[in-house]
């Protein structure tokens, strides 16, 4: 009995062994796939700085494993001459299934990466994952790189608009803050104004006066002009804007006078009343 029971356990531990055989014999001969890459086969806008491919396997590739099991060729850079370019692998562990390609800056006599060029990353059918899946088949990937010029024009056409943009609201701005300071000025409060400077209530009237009496004149004068430019164009001879009978520089010239007249009524008043406080 306890003979069988020992040939029982042998065959058992033989039939085991030869499970976890052919197991590993099976996983060593699966097929590595490339899922994707970016920037991806036939791509355009590839950046110039850092230039490389992230490629994504379907196997584990650490760097103790697969990094190790990998020469150095089995991935390749060309330029559009077909020309080897150094590179840096990176094995991501902390990344299922991502191999990192790049462009070894630092190495010597590295060319320079192109605006608008074709560049291929060629993967040999040699690779293998952390469990020894081998690719099978070489496979290339193609990208092109950003075209500078084409980028450069878009920016300095974005920085002109935006440049443009700010002009206009500051203009805007400044042509409303203009109009309000007008509108304070056109509503002069004498006893506010008196009680901020010092002054007495009619010299501040008085000399909001004189300002609308010269406003008001300047204005006038500046209608008539125009009136008696456009009538160039009609007559032979120049008239002035009160003989072709411009109301609206009559009325304008009109508040002129009556502004004018005021002033110096209060100015006449203030000498007298002046006068009449130094006799007593």
């Amino acid at each position: 009995m306890k003979k069988i029971r020992a040939i029982f356990t042998l065959t058992l531990l033989i039939l085991m062994v030869a499970a976890v055989s052919a197991a590993g014999v099976f996983a060593a001969d699966g097929k590595l796939e490339l899922l994707d890459s970016y920037p991806k086969d036939g791509s355009t806008g590839a950046s110039i700085e850092n230039l490389g491919v992230k490629l994504y396997f379907d196997g584990d590739m650490s760097e103790e494993k697969a990094g190790k099991a990998n020469s150095d060729n089995v991935f390749q850079l060309y330029d559009s001459d077909g020309k080897a370019m150094p590179t840096i692998v990176l094995y991501n562990s902390s990344e299922q299934g991502v191999v990192l390609v790049l462009l070894d800056t630092n190495a010597e006599d590295t060319p320079t990466v192109a605006s608008n060029s074709d560049y291929t990353l060629k993967i040999s059918g040699e690779l293998v994952d952390d469990n020894g899946n081998q690719l099978g088949q070489d496979q290339e990937i193609t990208f092109k790189t950003l075209n500078q010029t084409t980028n450069t024009i878009i920016s300095v056409v974005m920085m002109v608009g935006m440049f443009v943009i700010m002009m206009v609201a500051t203009s805007k701005a400044a042509k409303k803050n203009a109009e309000e300071e007008k509108k304070k000025q056109d509503k002069v409060n004498p006893y506010k104004e008196a009680k901020k400077t010092g002054k007495s209530v009619e010299e501040i009237v008085e000399k909001d006066q004189k300002r609308k009496a010269k406003e008001a004149e300047k204005a006038a004068r500046k209608a008539a002009e125009e009136d008696e430019d456009s009538e160039n164009f009609r007559v032979k001879r120049r008239h002035s804007a009160s003989e072709a009978g411009s109301r609206y520089v009559a009325e304008r010239r009109a508040a002129a006078e009556e502004a004018r007249a005021k002033a110096e009524a209060l100015e006449a008043k203030r000498k007298a009343a002046a006068r009449k406080k130094k006799k007593k």
